[in-house]
C-alpha cells in the first residue's frame, strides 16, 4: 500500500468520523415497534397469533425502511435515530432476536433506543425469573453503553453476584447537540432479582433525577441544545415534589424539547402532561400506527423545527412546531 493511498484512506476515515460526530442537521425520534404489536392490539382486536406476528413484521419492516430511506436521501450528513422505547411487547427472547436483527438491517446498527414499560416494568415479577426484565435491561447495557457518553449505571461484584445499581440514563453528545434518553421515565424505579446459569442478579432501578441535573448543568454550561427523551409522557409513579423538580430542572437548564412515546394513537405536539412546563413535548406514535418525528435544526437562524411523519411517508412530514434555540455567547457553530 503506498503513500497516497494511506493518506486517503485517512482522510476518508477523518471525513466519516466528522459526519458522525459534528452537529446533525436532521434527527429522528421514533418509539414503540413493541414487537409483535399491531393496530388491532391498540384497539384490543384479536386475530390469529401467526396473523399478528406476520402483520407486526410488516409494519416494523415499513417503519425502519422508511427512515433508512430518509437517511440515504441526506448522504451528506449524520441523521441519529432514537427509539423511544417498548421495544417488543413482552420482551421474550424471540421477540427481542427478531426486533434487534431487523433494526440492525435497516440501520446498520447505527441507533439508540430506551426502554419503556413494556421492556421491563410491566415485567417485574410476570416472566419466569425475571428473564424478560432481565434480558431487556441487559439489551441497553450491552448495545448502548459503549456507544454513550455517560450511562448511569454501577455494577458491584461478588463472587457469582451482580448488583446493577441506577436508572441505566445516558447522554450523547453530536456537536453542539446533547441527546439525554431516560428510558421509562426520569422517576422510574424498581427492585427485582433474576438469575442466569450459575450468576445471580441484583437489579436496583433508581430515578434519575440526580444524575439528570449533572447532565443538564454540564450541558448548559457547554452553551448546547438539549434534547431529551423518555418513553412515558404521563402516568409516573411518584409524588408533586418530583414532578415539580423535574418542570423547574428543565425549565432552568433550557431543555429545547422532548420526546416520548408510549401513547400509540397519538403522534404529534403533546399538551396533557403539565411537568413540562413551557417546553414543548412531542409524541412519535408507534409502528403499529405508522408515525414518527423528525426534527430539523438550523444553524445559521438557531431554530428547531418538528415535524410529523404520517404512513411512514417522510417525503410528506407535517410541521408541528418550529422553536428558537437557546442564544448565549460563544454559541458552538
Amino acid at each position: 500500500m503506498n503513500r497516497r493511498t494511506l493518506l486517503t484512506g485517512s482522510l476518508s476515515l477523518w471525513l466519516l468520523s466528522m459526519a458522525a460526530h459534528g452537529a446533525p442537521s436532521m434527527l429522528v425520534f421514533a418509539s414503540d415497534p413493541q414487537y409483535p404489536w399491531t393496530s388491532y392490539s391498540d384497539y384490543k382486536q384479536d386475530i390469529p397469533d401467526k396473523t399478528n406476528q406476520q402483520l407486526s413484521r410488516e409494519l416494523i419492516e415499513a417503519q425502519y425502511k422508511s427512515i433508512a430511506d430518509l437517511r440515504e436521501a441526506h448522504p451528506d450528513q449524520h441523521v441519529p435515530v432514537m427509539v423511544n422505547g417498548d421495544m417488543t411487547a413482552y420482551g421474550h427472547g424471540w421477540q427481542r432476536d427478531y426486533l434487534y436483527r431487523t433494526l440492525d438491517a435497516h440501520l446498520g446498527g447505527d441507533y439508540y433506543f430506551g426502554l419503556g414499560n413494556h421492556d421491563y416494568q410491566n415485567n417485574v415479577d410476570k416472566c419466569t425469573n425475571n428473564g424478560c426484565a432481565r434480558d431487556s435491561v441487559f439489551d441497553l447495557r450491552d448495545r448502548m453503553q459503549n456507544k454513550v457518553d455517560s450511562m448511569a449505571l454501577h455494577i458491584e461484584k461478588t463472587g457469582w453476584n451482580e448488583t446493577w445499581i441506577g436508572s441505566l440514563a445516558y447522554s450523547k453528545r453530536f456537536g453542539n447537540i446533547q441527546l439525554i434518553q431516560l428510558n421509562n421515565e426520569p422517576t422510574y424505579e424498581a427492585s427485582f432479582n433474576a438469575r442466569q446459569g450459575f450468576k445471580t442478579y441484583d437489579f436496583r432501578i433508581k430515578g434519575s433525577l440526580d444524575w439528570l441535573e449533572e447532565q443538564l448543568r454540564q450541558a448548559r454550561a457547554d452553551n448546547l441544545t438539549i434534547l431529551l427523551n423518555m418513553h412515558k409522557p404521563n402516568d409516573w409513579k411518584t409524588g408533586a415534589q418530583d414532578l415539580q423538580r423535574f418542570k423547574d430542572m428543565i425549565k432552568t437548564y433550557e431543555v429545547t424539547a422532548v420526546f416520548a412515546g408510549h401513547l400509540h394513537k397519538y403522534g404529534g405536539r403533546y399538551y396533557e402532561a403539565d411537568h413540562f412546563g413551557e417546553v414543548p413535548l412531542f409524541l412519535s406514535g408507534s409502528a403499529s400506527q405508522r408515525t414518527y418525528l423528525t426534527a430539523e435544526i438550523d444553524h445559521e437562524t438557531r431554530h428547531l423545527t418538528v415535524s410529523r411523519v404520517a404512513d411512514n411517508d417522510w417525503k410528506n412530514r407535517k410541521e408541528l412546531a418550529v422553536i428558537p434555540l437557546p442564544r448565549h455567547e460563544n454559541d458552538l457553530k
